[in-house]
């Protein structure tokens, strides 16, 4: 694919030009030079590009008829017939020229799966588990919701809308296709920024057909099997439980983890004893919490899914020695884990890993790390099904309302790997005579997608990339019970360059809002990385650009995030519509 310009001759371009330290460049109070417009409410101007709304609109019109129909199905999409390398240095990175790789075509290209996440050069050197499609169809007289979740770092909305258009030629019934990525960075590069070097991409042309096609297929099986179904409700938070460090942890401040397991699980029609929780024969169960899947960290060479293989595999078969030294029976059905606000590098981080028997694991990732993790999760998946104040319904009303908006990508890196091909996707509103720039005057737009959708008593808002969860639960006010160490835990004391909580709002948050709207639902969700990916949202009271280039230096202490989000004012815009999503009681216009 051709690179016009380099993205490693662009940055030296970038870092020579007036943005990295010229006294004229900016007026005093306008913002970092190159950082782009931060004010929303004239971008709000813009109305939605698209949107629609079922049951209300043609297709879909006549809404539920009380009779739920579920089918479910799990196709892999595990890269195969890729090339290895000669790890001499046991970094688990290739080095090209030193390195030798196993040119199995002859070619003299390394063709290799490049894995997403932790840099540049991680070529994979096998395959350690199985990474899926999923998915799950739901239809309810005249509106049906296709759920496909991607055991892929990212997928973008310009992939998911090939995805839409195969199914409608293939005659498929569905209203909406909605797709997740899990988020893992164990997977194949999807998105192209984890290639070989900075300046090439890890995207295969071959292996995003291959994930389109087995998307595809997914739900044509799945809406073959459908019947009729039943569901139950469950959920728990981790902090009824245990240490919610045991699990999963934050890395940035305030230290806000949304912790909460929420289950969906469809049981067909008629086959489940209302009194007793977990019974009958399951068709899928959809789960959602929030997690980065990395916990076999930054040096495993192997294709994997992370931790939610593990979970995925618990719920499904069970295990042979649970934490009473006993075995764990499984539900069956497929399993399809959605991801949720994992922004702020949920994940990970200062965790306190304990096996069944209570011996601790050092460190924060590893193999071990990630199986124990995904196996917990799943047991105390299991356990929820089975326990008390779980409900079962004879049905589930479905509803959804998407639109699709522009947002501006004012982040210079994005700048870069958009026109210099490492991102493959379609930009708008723009000269494309011109470099794309602040400094132009000629920043590019991309097109991205929201949504809220009911399933029965569960509501779900979707978003883009990776939330904040602090943007969904707030969490920083007294009596702070989603930081597991109290509010004196909030922000570390050693902290260099904090939020500054005095600005931070204080409400009505995201979750509050979808309760607002939805004053019966059971279930809350936050469908992270869906339909689309676009980086961090970071909450503008803790949104800190670095000196010189702004997206490309980074500001002191922990402000990784703003170098990887769509800019200073992408996410005020993108909640300033999740929330007219909410509040909308018809169509969204000017």
């Amino acid at each position: 694919m051709p690179r016009s310009p380099s993205l490693l001759f662009a940055l030296v371009i970038l870092c020579a030009a007036p943005a990295c330290g010229d006294d004229d460049a900016a007026p005093p109070d306008a913002g970092p030079a190159d950082a782009g417009p931060s004010q929303p409410d004239a971008w709000m101007e813009r109305p939605p590009i698209e949107q629609q709304r079922c049951p209300g609109d043609e297709g879909c019109a006549a809404g539920a008829d009380g009779e739920l129909h579920v089918g479910a199905a799990a196709l892999e999409i595990t890269p195969v017939a890729f090339e290895t390398f000669t790890d001499t240095n046991g970094d688990s990175k290739w080095d090209p020229g030193v390195e030798p790789f196993d040119d199995r075509d002859g070619d003299g290209v390394f063709d290799a799966a490049w894995i997403a996440g932790f840099g540049n050069g991680r070529a994979a050197q096998g395959v350690m588990s199985p990474q899926w499609a999923r998915t799950v169809v739901l239809r309810n007289g005249d509106v049906t919701i296709a759920f496909v979740a991607l055991d892929v770092v990212g997928w973008f909305l310009d992939e998911n809308l090939l995805i839409r258009e195969a199914v409608e030629t293939a005659g498929l019934d569905v209203d909406y296709v909605v797709v997740s990525a899990t988020h893992v960075h164990q997977a194949r590069d999807t998105i192209g920024i984890w290639g070989p070097t900075l300046d090439d991409t890890g995207i295969s042309d071959d292996y995003q057909r291959y994930i389109r096609e087995q998307s595809v297929a997914a739900i044509q099986q799945a809406l073959a099997g459908m019947q009729r179904a039943n569901v139950q409700y469950a959920d728990v938070r981790l902090r009824d439980l245990d240490d919610v460090r045991r699990w999963v942890g934050d890395n940035r401040d305030p230290d806000v983890i949304d912790d909460e397991m929420r289950i969906l699980r469809f049981v067909a029609h008629g086959t489940a004893d209302p009194a007793t929780p977990g019974s009958g024969t399951t068709i899928a169960t959809m789960l959602n919490f929030a997690s980065h899947p990395e916990y076999q960290g930054s040096r495993n060479p192997r294709l994997s899914s992370d931790w939610p293989h593990w979970l995925r595999e618990v719920i499904e078969d069970g295990i042979e020695v649970g934490p009473e030294g006993t075995p764990v029976e499984g539900i069956g059905g497929v399993t399809v884990f959605v991801n949720g606000a994992l922004g702020s590098q949920i994940g990970p981080n200062g965790l306190r890993i304990e096996r069944w028997d209570g011996t601790a694991l050092a460190g924060d990732d590893g193999d071990e790390h990630a199986e124990i993790v995904g196996t917990q999760l799943g047991v105390i998946a299991l356990d929820a099904i089975r326990g008390e104040g779980t409900t079962l319904e004879e049905s589930a009303d479905l509803a959804f309302h998407r639109l699709q908006v522009y947002v501006t990508i004012e982040n210079a890196r994005y700048q870069i790997a958009y026109s210099s091909g490492i991102f493959v996707r379609a930009l708008y509103n723009y000269d494309e005579t011109r470099p794309i720039g602040a400094r132009y005057g000629n920043l590019a737009d991309v097109r991205t997608e929201l949504a809220v959708i009911d399933v029965g008593r569960a509501t779900m808002l979707t978003a883009p990339g990776e939330l904040d969860p602090a943007e969904l639960v707030g969490g920083y006010e007294a009596p702070c019970d989603h930081t597991p160490g109290g509010c004196e835990e909030l922000i570390d004391e050693d902290d260099e360059n904090p939020p500054d909580l005095s600005m931070a709002p204080s409400g009505p948050f995201l979750r509050d809002r979808l309760l607002e709207r939805r004053p019966d639902a059971e279930q809350v969700w936050l469908l992270g990385l869906t339909n689309d990916f676009l980086g961090y949202f970071v909450p503008d009271f803790d949104y800190e650009l670095g000196a010189g280039v702004p997206y490309i230096s980074e500001a002191p202490g922990d402000h990784y995030e703003e170098t990887n989000s769509i800019g200073i004012g992408g996410w005020p815009r993108l909640r300033s519509w999740m929330i007219r999503l909410i509040e909308a009681e018809g169509a969204l216009t000017n």
